[in-house]
């Protein structure tokens, strides 16, 4: 069964909600039990052509975290109870210009 409230979802006893600067400290910790994901990469690589300087100045998890409270990069978060256990990033050509499997 799936409950709406406001911009969460649960479903099956599992909590969906959208990555932002409120549930970026669960992000975080999901990324860090990760080592930063693919080699610390925060997932930033996507948001990248051409790399902003910014990027390497600041690192990969300020960058990102940059881009999240902007609202530059979007993801859904699956928590059970307060711990984020799954992720996925989603976002438009423009905001994910290295996506690997755009249409072209």
């Amino acid at each position: 069964m799936q409950v709406y409230v406001g911009s969460m979802i649960e479903v099956e006893g599992y909590r969906i909600e959208r990555l932002s600067a409120e549930t970026w400290s669960a992000f975080a910790a999901l990324v860090e039990r990760q080592s930063g994901l693919f080699t610390s990469c925060w997932c930033t690589n996507f948001h990248c052509h051409p790399d902003p300087p910014e990027r390497k100045e600041i690192g990969n998890r300020a960058f990102k975290e940059r881009l999240v409270r902007d609202g530059r990069a979007h993801a859904a978060l699956v928590f059970d109870g307060d711990e984020a256990i799954a992720w996925a990033q989603y976002g438009s050509i423009d905001e994910l210009p290295n996506i690997h499997h755009r249409k072209e």
